[in-house]
This record gives C-alpha cells, sequence and structure tokens, in this order.
C-alpha cells in the first residue's frame, strides 16, 4: 500500500533491499490472518517501487493541516462556543496570544544570557578581570583586569590557542554527548517541521539547554560561527516546550505549527534587533503555511522580544543592536553601478560557500572514511585550533566577530570614535591616524582586509556544519563587509582624487563616498548569496544598522546577489536539506508540468471494508499498522471510495471504547454502520465507528497535473490526496511519496546528482 503517513516507525531495510532471511509479518498480514479482510491490489511494479522508497523517511510523520483544524474545533473550539462562560473565550483567545508573546520574552532572555556568556569566554581568552568579580561581560566593565601574557612568560599566543581550543572542544562533547539534534544553526531542521513533518529529538527539553550553553561556547570560542540562525532553533524549542503545557497545542500538531511560525519570528527579532524582518524571514524563509492570524500573531511576538531585548541591553550600548551605524546622506546614483558589481561578487563568493561547505559535509557525514578516523569532539577542536592560529596576529580577526563587523561598518567621521584608544579598541585601526576623521586608505590595510576576508571564508566553510551549536550568519556578514570595506576605500580613494569631474568639496561624487556604507553592502550581498533571502534580509540589514537611507541599494544587492547564486546552487538551507535527506516539499515549478496525478500515484492500496472484526483484533492490528490510515471501501470486490480511517484516531477511540464502554469487549465486533448494506446481518450489539470515518479526505482524478498536486500539499496542508475514477479509488498519493517523485524529476540537478544515497543518510545526526 501507499503509506499515508508512517504514523509507527517504518522498517529499517534499505530501499530495494532483499532480505536474506523469512521478512518478518508486515501488519497487513497480521490483518488478514486476524480479520481475513479483502486487500485490494494493483501490481504495478513502479508503484511497488515508489512504495519501498518510504522507508526513507518512516521517522518523519506527517502532518495534516485539515485534519487537526477539525479536531480542534471539535475537541476546543466547538466547546468553548457553546459554553455560557465567556471567560473560557476569552482565554483561549488571550493564550493565542500569550503564547507568543512568552516565547518572546524567554528568546530575548536566552540571547541576553547567550551574548553576556559570550563577550565573558571570548575576554578569557586573553586574560580574567581580578576586580569587581570574576564573571564579567567585557574587558571594559573591568577595573581590575589581567592578561595572560605576563603570567605566562608573555605566551599569550599559547593561552590564546589553548583556550579557544579548549572552549570549542567542551561545546562539542556537550553536543555529541547530550543532544546530538543542537548541532549546527537549527534552521535545516526548523524549516522541515514547519514544512509539515514531526522531527523527533528536534526541538526537546535537552536539545534547547545543550544549544544555549553550546552556542555561548562555541561563539565565545573564537570559531567562524555566530548565533544569529541557532537562536531561531532556540526560540522554536522554547515553543514547543510551552505547548507542552496547553492541552489544545500539546497534541495537535498544525496548531503548534502556528505557534512556532511565530517563535521564528520572535528569535530573528532577537538575533538582528529587527522584529519586522523577524516576521518576514518567517514568512519569507521558513514557514510554509502563514495566515494572517499567525502573521499578526508572530509580529506580536517579535515585538514582545524586541521590548525586552530593549530592556536587557545585553550589549551595553543602549540599542537593540551594536551595528546600529547610521548615515544621514544616501550614496549618490553614480555610485550604483558599483552596487550592482558588489551584488555579483556577493553571488559569486555565497555560491562558492554553499559548493565547498556541502562537499565537506559530506566528506565528513557519519559512516565516510574521514569519520572512521575522526571523532567529532577531535574535529571541532582542530578547527578551533586552526581558526585560532590563522586569527592571532590579525587584529581584526583576533576579536570577535560582531566587534569586527562593527568596526567595519562605522563610520570614521563619528566623534564617538575620534580617539587614539577607540582607534584599536573601536575601529581597529581602519581610520587615518593623522586625520581621525577619514579613513585609512593606504595598500597595506587593503590587503590585510583581502587576507581576512579570505582566511574567515576557508574558516566558515569548514565550520559550518561541524559537530558544535554554530550559524553562518555572522561569518556570512564578516566575509561581506571585509570586501564591501576594500572596494569603498578604493572608491573614495578614486573620488579624493579624480580629475574627470568638476571640483566640489564632495569631488565627483555629489554625496561622497563612505567606505562603512560599502561594507554594510557587501555584507548583505554575500550574506544574500549564502541563504538567498531577499526582502526579509533588506528589512533586517536596515534594521541592524539604522541605514534607512540604504533601502534601494540593499535591494539591489541582495537580489543580484541571489540570481548569481542560484545560476549555481540553491542556498545553503534548501541545500542542507536535500543532502541531510529530510522532506521538505519545495515552491512548485516548470518541471511540475511535466506529471500528472496518474504517473505520481501508488496502485497497490490496503484498504478497510465497512464490516470489520473484533475490538480486541483491530486494536492489535492498529498498533502493528506500519500506516497513518487506510481507505475504506466498500467490499473487497467493489472499490467504492467511501471515506478514510486515520490509524492514531481509530485506535484512540477502539482503546478508548473498550476501557470506558462497559457493553464493549475484546470480541465486540465493530463495523461502520452508515456504509452497511441493509442486507446485512443485525449490528445492533456491534460498535458503530461510522464517526471514525474521514469524508473530507481530499480526492482528485487521475490526469490531475502535479503542478496542482503541489499547491494542495503545499498551500492546503494535507497529507495524502486519494485518486478516483467515477466511483472507484485507482490510487494514493502520499506527501511522502509526491516529495519523492519531485526529487527524481529533479535528480539530474544540483546535489541530487552528485551525491549518494549512502551519504544523504549519512548526515542524519546519530
Amino acid at each position: 500500500m501507499a503509506s499515508s503517513v508512517a504514523s509507527a516507525p517504518a522498517p529499517a531495510a534499505a530501499p530495494d533491499r532483499v532480505p536474506s532471511k523469512a521478512p518478518k509479518r508486515s501488519s497487513i498480514q497480521v490483518m488478514q490472518e486476524f480479520l481475513g479482510m479483502g486487500v485490494s491490489k494493483h501490481h504495478n511494479p513502479d508503484s511497488e517501487k515508489r512504495k519501498m522508497t518510504l522507508t526513507d523517511w518512516g521517522k518523519f510523520k506527517t502532518v495534516s493541516w485539515r485534519a487537526d483544524a477539525q479536531r480542534d474545533y471539535t475537541e476546543h473550539t466547538s466547546v468553548v462556543l457553546a459554553s455560557e462562560n465567556k471567560f473560557s473565550a476569552y482565554m483561549m483567545e488571550f493564550w493565542t496570544w500569550g503564547v507568543p508573546a512568552v516565547v518572546g520574552v524567554l528568546t530575548a532572555t536566552s540571547g541576553s544570557f547567550i551574548e553576556k556568556c559570550v563577550e565573558f569566554y571570548g575576554m578569557t581568552r586573553f586574560g580574567y578581570c581580578k576586580n569587581p568579580y570574576i564573571f564579567v561581560a567585557g574587558k571594559e566593565k573591568c577595573l581590575e583586569w589581567q592578561d595572560w601574557a605576563p603570567m605566562l612568560s608573555n605566551q599569550g599566543y599559547g593561552s590564546f590557542i589553548f583556550i579557544s581550543t579548549f572552549i570549542a572542544a567542551v561545546s562539542a562533547t556537550l553536543t555529541w554527548a547530550f543532544a546530538p539534534m543542537s548541532r549546527g544553526s537549527g534552521i535545516p531542521e526548523v524549516k522541515t517541521i514547519l514544512g509539515g513533518f514531526v522531527f523527533p529529538d528536534a526541538l526537546s527539553g535537552r536539545t534547547l539547554v545543550i544549544k544555549i550553553i553550546g552556542l555561548a561556547m562555541s561563539v565565545g570560542s573564537g570559531l567562524a560561527c555566530g548565533k544569529e540562525g541557532p537562536l531561531v532553533h532556540i526560540s522554536c524549542c522554547w515553543c514547543s516546550f510551552i505547548c507542552k503545557f496547553f492541552p489544545r497545542y500539546k497534541d495537535n500538531e498544525a496548531k503548534q505549527r502556528e505557534l512556532l511560525s511565530c517563535a521564528c519570528a520572535s528569535g530573528v527579532a532577537v538575533a538582528f534587533g529587527a522584529p519586522l524582518g523577524g516576521v518576514l524571514f518567517s514568512l519569507e524563509e521558513a514557514s510554509t503555511i502563514f495566515p494572517m492570524r499567525t502573521m499578526l500573531r508572530a509580529f506580536c511576538g517579535s515585538t514582545v522580544a524586541a521590548m525586552t531585548l530593549a530592556y536587557q541591553d545585553p550589549t551595553g550600548s543602549g540599542k537593540l543592536t551594536m551595528f546600529n551605524c547610521p548615515y544621514d546622506k544616501p550614496p549618490a546614483f553614480t555610485e550604483y553601478p558599483i552596487f550592482i558589481v558588489m551584488g555579483i561578487l556577493g553571488g559569486w563568493i555565497g555560491a562558492l560557500f554553499v559548493h565547498y561547505n556541502i562537499k565537506i559535509c559530506v566528506g565528513r557525514a557519519p559512516g565516510t572514511p574521514f569519520r572512521a578516523k575522526c571523532h567529532i569532539i577531535l574535529e571541532v577542536a582542530a578547527l578551533s585550533f586552526f581558526t585560532a592560529i590563522t586569527s592571532y596576529h590579525l587584529l581584526q580577526l583576533r576579536v570577535l566577530s560582531n566587534a569586527a563587523i562593527r568596526a567595519l561598518f562605522h563610520n570614521c567621521a563619528d566623534p564617538a570614535v575620534q580617539s587614539p584608544i577607540k582607534q584599536e579598541e573601536f575601529m581597529l585601526n581602519l581610520c587615518d591616524p593623522n586625520d581621525l576623521g577619514k579613513p585609512r586608505l593606504d595598500m597595506d590595510l587593503m590587503y590585510i582586509l583581502l587576507v581576512v576576508g579570505v582566511f574567515r571564508h576557508i574558516q566558515m566553510t569548514f565550520t559550518f556544519g561541524t559537530g558544535a551549536a554554530s550559524g553562518l550568519f555572522i561569518p556570512s556578514l564578516y566575509v561581506g563587509a571585509a570586501l564591501g570595506r576594500i572596494i569603498g576605500m578604493a572608491v573614495y580613494s578614486a573620488n579624493e582624487t579624480a580629475h574627470f569631474a568638476p571640483k566640489s568639496d564632495d569631488g565627483p561624487f555629489v554625496n561622497g563616498v563612505h567606505p562603512g556604507i560599502y561594507a554594510m553592502l557587501g555584507a548583505a550581498a554575500v550574506l544574500g548569496g549564502v541563504c538567498r533571502v531577499t526582502i526579509s534580509l533588506v528589512v533586517i540589514m536596515f534594521e541592524l544598522t539604522g541605514g534607512l537611507q540604504l533601502i534601494v541599494p540593499f535591494m539591489i544587492v541582495c537580489m543580484i546577489a541571489k540570481w548569481v547564486g542560484d545560476m549555481y546552487t540553491p542556498g545553503i538551507y534548501d541545500y542542507a536539506i536535500q543532502v541531510r535527506k529530510y522532506p521538505f516539499l519545495h515552491e512548485p515549478d516548470e518541471v511540475t508540468f511535466s506529471t500528472n496525478a496518474n504517473d505520481v500515484m501508488d496502485e497497490s492500496i490496503d484498504c478497510l471494508h465497512p464490516d470489520c472484526a473484533g475490538v480486541g483484533q483491530l486494536i492489535d492490528c492498529m498498533k502493528e499498522a506500519r500506516y497513518g490510515g487506510y481507505p475504506l471501501t466498500v467490499s473487497k470486490t467493489d472499490p467504492s471510495l467511501l471515506g478514510y480511517i486515520h490509524t492514531d484516531q481509530f485506535l484512540q477511540f477502539l482503546v478508548t471504547e473498550r476501557e470506558t464502554n462497559t457493553f464493549v469487549t475484546n470480541n465486540t465486533r465493530v463495523v461502520f454502520k452508515k456504509y452497511l448494506d441493509n442486507k446485512k446481518e443485525d449490528s445492533r450489539d456491534c460498535l458503530d465507528a461510522s464517526k471514525q470515518v474521514d469524508e473530507g479526505v481530499m480526492v482528485v482524478v487521475p490526469n490531475t497535473p502535479a503542478s496542482q498536486l503541489q499547491q494542495i500539499f503545499r498551500n492546503l496542508g494535507v497529507r495524502i490526496i486519494l485518486v478516483r475514477e467515477r466511483a472507484a479509488l485507482v490510487g494514493m498519493i502520499t506527501k511522502k511519496s509526491f516529495i519523492k517523485h519531485m526529487e527524481e524529476l529533479h535528480h539530474s540537478d544540483h546535489c541530487a546528482s552528485k551525491t549518494s544515497g549512502g551519504l544523504h543518510e549519512a548526515l542524519l545526526p546519530k
């Protein structure tokens, strides 16, 4: 049978593999043995092969938005509406807003805690604070600072490397030992969950705790990673934890996903100090179904998260982000061709990262020769070791990435940074020492920034996807900011020395040239080339930097970076989903018009009929069922479709009736009385299960285009489509089998043609 949803774990045997020994009895064999039911089968070899491939995703349970919405109305909404107690209605509505708000508070608190820990770990690599207390975030807040170098015979270099490596190794150890699903950024997993699949352990409490602790250590150790993407995962973990306290959300996966979409917005709001960008990121990149009511609640959650972050002020700047450095004047239109070039470069750099990072991730996956020789903890320690070695001697790499990006974005003309102390600590020697109001333009600095950008690009290529909590937003911004600053310095120098335009105070460019603006646009271009986000990235960037005057340039570089990057590879998150073999249904494209339902459907179907067997026998069968449901047809010989039986719901009904109804025993016969022929024997002593039949299951005809099927699966949130010709059931299409079919159509594209299924499977966390 074509599975609807594998509610029970599927067999572990690989697809198309013939077992050497006698196979274990299948669930349908058990059902036939108990009940003597009819099984309608059409022996189509291609259909059987498609059916066997479903075992790849046996651990992922599919979510049906339609079925869960109906269940929510039956169990909660209808009860509240029928009640005369208005307080219940108010409380139900209150918590639809309250849960996102609470998630926003918890996410902001987690983000503040991580920020403080990152500052502490980053500071510890150089020394420690003797007064007022040991745990202090930020060297500037310490009254009595002690460097490691004088204490260790001027071996500050060695202590920097050792402490960085040790902190990263501890982070990897915690991840490997307690919560493997906390590794990486978590956004591919979140996208899979919001796409309508249940991901075991991805949102567990253990994952949440280790993600917070491990992320602070990974970033604080100086690894080429950021905390922004993982904060989205942390926010979703908090949401999943809170949902367990509410019966309405605890067992209703579809309702949970509405709140998880809101949690994504809160995570981005905390990560970047960008509440509007968070809502748009959840809409554009993370969520599959995002109705207006979810958008409003996401806006509420991100607003509360931003307010909480502003109140806690973890950076001590009094602003939502430490990158806030607005420029009063917009760039001149004569600079726009340069912005177009920067967008192209950002797309190339992003595609280069995606290509080689995926190759590295496949090469170090579990089961590969590399992984057999190198443990995950050793790998992370080695990455941190070489990152520390290559970073120590360059000031812009030695400090934490946030501080370096802030300096690259900032304007040397800002009076707040025009002092010798600020030049090294805040601006990292990016300004002219003879005139602190102007940027440095010497070739030595350009060479240093080029080396810094190349080193950080190589570091992030190896670091992302390793066995520790890590994101890629900050290192991507860093690489782009270094590139943009170099271009900005070159344009500034040309602007100052140009003789081909009439002289004016600003040179040939009307509004002058600011290398910091170019750094911002370069950062947006590279991040857009890596992630392929557009609208939300533009909003995030102007909220992050305060660059309201730069909206149009941000739009240009992000759009061009996406166009260029898409010519070579998918975005990093979509690529990671493909390579890790997660089930995910993407947006429709032209390929979906080449097939129809008749080409996709499985024709070998196991069906139930209105006259069943005893309650005890059915319970045993449903417990061993491999499928999430079974079509209900008239009889073995009459395939006329009556409806659909959901396995979990039907099993719960049978167990409840046996335990609570004194007239129901294991031998009580179960029938669907509504569909019985009048000539059937008297069914008064039977248990009527007619209300368990889902008559609203989605039905299409065999020639329905695949593009329409994809719209049904993606926009309506169904998990199964039945194919009917006239009244007869002729086939079934599950969401998983349809995704598999679409992957086969795209088999020649990107990673599908370049990596084997074994390596795909190997990338799944163990």
